[in-house]
């Protein structure tokens, strides 16, 4: 799945004023956000959260052109986010660096998560795959350094390189019962983390 926004789409987008979100012609795709508020919620309907939508940009630290971004203040705006379950794909670098966001709810139909798709999102201590997610890219949840615990789904497939690096508070992964070879095979092997079978 492309997770690209096009120029084409860009050309063709319908706004949501609300948020400050960008949607494809057919409301399947949300392209862009521009100075969105600290709370945003996706419109049902759609399917794909596009590469970059809400991860920081130069002009949120409020600093001149050209200024050095000290790394505590390299933080996007958005601290809640509310998917619906018609999202399956969510795009690299996608929530990267929202290191206000206390808590995501992953939708019931995702199926994928894009590279670094979380990177740096710092404030984030839990999290639970659903049910149809069968892949976590590279780098996903690298860098977000409060999560203590993450519950893993059945389904999953696939694990991309460094997805759990720099993780300093991890302290759980909780699979599914009955799979400990699957999930041996797919977390790294220098992960030195409890796994628990629930």
């Amino acid at each position: 799945m492309n997770t690209t926004a096009t120029q084409e789409e860009l050309a063709r987008d319908i706004w949501d004023g609300e948020y400050c979100l960008s949607y494809s012609a057919d409301g399947k795709r949300l392209l862009d956000a521009e100075n969105f508020p600290g709370e945003v919620s996706v419109k049902e309907g759609c399917e794909v959260i596009c590469d970059h939508v809400f991860a920081f940009q130069d002009y949120m630290a409020g600093l001149k052109i050209g200024e050095e971004i000290p790394l505590e203040e390299r933080s996007s705006y958005l601290e809640k986010i509310h998917l619906p379950n018609s999202v399956t794909h969510i795009g690299a670098n996608a929530f990267a660096e929202c290191g206000e966001l206390l808590s995501i709810k992953l939708p019931a139909s995702l199926v994928d998560i894009g590279e670094s798709a979380f990177v740096d999102c710092w404030q984030l201590e839990r999290l639970s795959m659903p049910a149809k997610l069968r892949r976590i890219g590279p780098r996903a949840f690298q860098g977000c350094v409060n999560l203590y615990q993450v519950k893993l789904n059945k389904g999953l497939e696939e694990i991309g390189e460094d997805a759990f690096d720099d993780c300093e508070s991890l302290e759980t992964i909780i699979i599914p019962h009955g799979m400990l070879d699957h999930f041996m095979r797919l977390l790294p092997k220098d992960l030195h983390i409890l796994l628990e079978e629930l």
